[in-house]
């Protein structure tokens, strides 16, 4: 099915291909705010950072469609919900 997508994509003129952008652009806006909405403060989650580094945070503020982590090295990400994997808690 991919591959007929990606022919179709391509035999598209200027106005429909920009009519495809802005449903792909909905679409992932769509996932950022389900996503996102699915966590709780407090819960534990991973997320690829700068430079390819698996961050691992904790939730502490959640927004439209972004989510505040607070990662274990003590900084602040504002990370789409799309990105973000929700991991067990850790027990002592």
């Amino acid at each position: 099915m991919q591959k007929d997508l990606i022919k179709q994509i391509f035999s598209l003129d200027a106005t429909e291909l920009a009519q495809v952008i802005e449903a792909v652009k909905l679409r992932r806006n769509q996932l950022h705010c389900e996503n996102a909405q699915s966590l709780r403060v407090g819960d534990r989650v991973s997320f690829e950072g700068r430079g390819g580094y698996i961050e691992k945070g904790t939730v502490r503020k959640i927004k439209i469609k972004y989510v505040l982590v607070e990662t274990d090295r003590g900084s602040r990400w504002n990370v789409p919900g799309s990105h973000l994997t929700q991991i067990e808690k850790e027990t002592a």
